[in-house]
């Protein structure tokens, strides 16, 4: 993988992904009014994996980015589909 993959520059050093605390992305969700099956489905998840990651299941490198993206505001509810 070379540093400009998905044509993102990722510098010379990739900084770990540090998802939010479960329990705030739990709260985005229900501040957001949606169910599960709405909220993950825009990051290509299930609504049963969704339901596993609000609980502590590990979220996938993909999966962690595309949400640290979203709640920075890099990425809006039209920039995903869902």
């Amino acid at each position: 993988m070379d540093e400009h993959t998905a044509g993102i520059n990722l510098g010379s050093a990739v900084e770990p992904v540090r998802p939010l605390p479960l329990t705030d992305l739990r709260q985005l969700r229900i501040s957001k009014r949606e169910s599960q099956e709405k909220f993950w489905g825009r990051f290509g998840v299930t609504q049963s994996s969704g339901s596993r990651f609000e609980t502590g299941l590990s979220i996938p490198a993909p999966v962690a980015i595309l949400l640290k993206l979203y709640v920075n505001g890099k990425l809006s509810d039209g920039d995903l589909q869902g």
